[in-house]
């Protein structure tokens, strides 16, 4: 079916500078998406940075030439080109957005321009043609000094992943969706009919995770009871939301740049668990990190984590690198760690580490291999994840039924003897 041309104008929200033209994501008749680069931003050796796989810390003229570079910026059939396709929902909340958009062929690119107004991190997605009609009832509202499409409807923003989630601001002890043309400080996380106790399980493998040394990104539990603006039936799985403080807002609004490591190598849908392995993170945050010391040591705590928590969904999505102030670049905190073992039994980990998605084969001497890949002492890298094992077995123990329940709780202590990494230092 034919579609109807239009052309998005791709910002980027600079607390310094302020929006930041980045180029144009056009849409032919065919439902070929193409984005183009523009020669301001091109030329500009001060711009704040979109993407990393579009950046050479090392070379102004590499950065130029990949930006340049048309091969991985172009989407056909409606689909957007892997980098924006990447700031898109799926699963139960793009279904959702697809309800409200009413009926009609709808491809990523009206997905794109309904919600182009509130997407992670800093970038602003506004039309510079007519809104297609395929994006459904829109209303325009004055954005950053922009005209953007606000969506009637309950979904005014997008975040990535299949979860059913929203965005919320904190009003007194509850939360309230965001008014219109406001962005939300935090992410409500909401039940799941088919994972009974998720939000539960997230928020125990969440402060686990935090007392063994992994950077988490704040969350606490609500009653359902306390959320306004959601309607009670998407809510209606379980007794609790997790809420999830967000690292790309602030307090007063600002919004700071993010991208996941899938957005950076390109990987659409599932691939984001098949198209790099945990080396490749660790490797990205080598090359990019501006204190790339603190950053791998944080990977390998939570590679750790993971490990020891069963949590077999940390894919390339999950893995973020956050651009604080100019010139910085970091890995972001943790976020969706989730027992995973607890709901699938025999669950492995989701991205290859050295050659395994088993849990229980993961050992000093494959944290040592990644270690001379990426070029830092072995045995620095040893300590860090002796360490953290051991502040594992010292606290868990305790704190594991408190926060997750005697059963589950009790699951996780008892499978800790089961894995390499325990027996290893133990010994």
């Amino acid at each position: 079916m034919a579609k109807v041309p239009a052309i998005l104008g791709v910002h980027l929200l600079d607390e310094a500078r302020g929006p930041v033209r980045v180029g144009t994501l056009a849409r032919d008749a065919d439902g070929g998406v193409a984005f183009a680069v523009a020669e301001s931003y091109l030329r500009d050796p001060a711009r704040p940075i979109l993407s990393l796989g579009w950046y050479d810390p090392d070379s102004e003229d590499g950065t130029r030439d990949r930006l340049a570079a048309r091969r991985d910026k172009i989407g056909l059939h409606g689909s957007l080109p892997p980098w924006f396709s990447g700031l898109l929902p799926e699963g139960a909340l793009r279904e959702l957005v697809l309800s409200e958009m009413g009926p009609g062929d709808h491809d990523q690119f009206d997905v794109l321009t309904r919600l182009g107004a509130d997407l992670p991190g800093a970038v602003l997605v506004v039309p510079e043609t007519g809104i297609p009609p395929s994006a459904g009832p829109v209303t325009l509202e004055t954005i950053a000094g922009f005209q953007a499409p606000l969506p009637d409807g309950t979904v005014k923003f997008s975040l990535a992943g299949i979860q059913l989630k929203f965005t919320a601001n904190p009003d007194g002890d509850r939360l309230t969706v965001p008014g219109r043309g406001a962005t939300g400080r935090c992410i409500i996380k909401a039940p799941s009919d088919r994972f009974p106790g998720l939000p539960e399980a997230e928020y125990g493998a969440m402060r686990l995770a935090e007392m063994i040394g992994v950077r988490t990104a704040p969350c606490r539990l609500v009653p359902r009871d306390a959320i306004a603006g959601i309607p009670p039936e998407l809510l209606a799985h379980g007794g609790n939301v997790l809420a999830v403080d967000r690292f790309d807002r602030t307090a007063e609004g600002q919004r700071i740049h993010i991208e996941d490591a899938g957005q950076i190598v390109g990987a659409v849908g599932d691939r984001k668990y098949t198209m790099a392995t945990t080396e490749t993170v660790i490797n990205m945050i080598r090359r990019f990190s501006t204190d790339r010391r603190d950053d791998i040591l944080e990977a390998v705590r939570r590679i750790v984590a993971d490990v020891l928590l069963g949590n077999g969904d940390n894919h390339l999505k999950n893995w973020s690198f956050i651009f604080p102030e100019p010139g910085q670049v970091r890995l972001s905190p943790a976020y969706d760690i989730v027992p995973t073992f607890l709901f699938i039994p025999g669950d492995r980990m989701a991205l290859r580490f050295v050659g395994t998605h088993q849990f229980e084969i993961v050992n000093l001497h494959r944290f040592e291999r990644v270690a001379s890949f990426v070029q830092v002492d072995p045995k620095w890298i040893a300590r860090e994840v002796k360490a953290t094992v051991q502040r594992a077995l010292d606290l868990w123990p305790m704190a594991a039924p408190e926060l997750l329940g005697e059963e589950r709780g009790n699951r996780i202590i008892e499978r800790l003897s089961t894995l390499q990494l325990v027996r290893e230092t133990r010994a």
